[in-house]
């Protein structure tokens, strides 16, 4: 049996306003001044930084890794005659 219904239109989008992007930076500076946002000592700064730039070096090394080991591999496949 077929459906008579039209197929619904999505709804159109709408703009963000300018009122709504401006509460939107109230709210935002209001979190950041209350007393349970905690901001790291410099110390603790120090630290997160230097586990992130070693974990971007890990991956960055296990990503040339692997593209290296790849491309090996398709240059020894493609190769053979």
């Amino acid at each position: 049996m077929a459906s008579t219904t039209a197929p619904q239109q999505p709804a159109p989008k709408k703009k963000p306003s300018r009122q709504g992007f401006e509460e939107y930076v109230k709210g935002v500076r209001h979190e950041l001044k209350s007393p349970q946002t905690h901001w790291p000592t410099r110390p603790e700064l120090i630290k997160m930084t230097q586990i992130v730039l070693l974990l971007i070096g890990v991956v960055a090394i296990y990503c040339g890794g692997i593209d290296f080991a790849l491309s090996q591999f398709a240059e020894r496949l493609l190769s053979r005659k």
